[in-house]
């Protein structure tokens, strides 16, 4: 089956937070009585990264491919093949499949970012203290699989460009976490 792939190399603008949801993490935490979050949040924070199985920290391929999703949305770019104005590359770019990348570096190169954030539940005006591992600066080369090729490499770069500017990667987007620029983007 012919594919056509895109080597996109993209780098930081803004420190990347981790806060991958773990079925131990979330165990662990649904176990702790209050007085014991903030203990618990001090010794743990480190395993909120994901890690491969050489325990290096690395991110995900899924936070790539929700990002660029999300920019087709917000974009609503209209494809060259479209049949009507009001389609967009969401659907298509659901069917693409996003390599992980070359990012990795060691839990000892994490910083802890400690903030109140809003506890879920009925109650939500609760706050909660909670640590997440953050990354300064980071740089990946990733591989981005269009097994329909039929997208441009223009419309490509346009959409990951608005990916990393506004919706960015990983926790915190929404107040200007995880923001990269695109370096270069291939065709292979």
């Amino acid at each position: 089956m012919k594919a056509k792939t895109f080597e996109v190399k993209v780098k930081s603008i803004s420190p990347l937070l981790f806060n991958t949801r773990q079925r131990e993490l979330d165990i662990e935490l649904k176990n702790l009585k209050k007085d014991q979050l903030e203990e618990w949040e001090q010794k743990n924070w480190k395993r909120k990264a994901e890690t491969d199985k050489n325990g290096n920290i690395y991110i995900p391929s899924r936070w790539f491919r929700g990002c660029f999703i999300n920019a087709c949305k917000f974009t609503r770019i209209v494809p060259h093949f479209a049949t009507s104005k009001n389609q967009t590359y969401t659907k298509y770019a659901e069917s693409m499949f996003f390599k992980d990348g070359s990012f990795k570096c060691k839990k000892s190169d994490l910083k802890e970012y400690g903030a109140y954030v809003g506890a879920q539940g009925a109650n939500s005006k609760t706050k909660i203290w909670r640590i997440r591992p953050l990354v300064e600066e980071w740089e990946t080369t990733f591989e981005v699989i269009d097994t329909g090729e039929r997208m441009l490499l223009e419309e490509f770069k346009m959409l990951m460009e608005s990916a990393g500017m506004i919706i960015g990667i990983g926790d915190g987007k929404a107040i200007g976490f995880g923001r990269f620029e695109v370096i270069s983007i291939n065709e292979k």
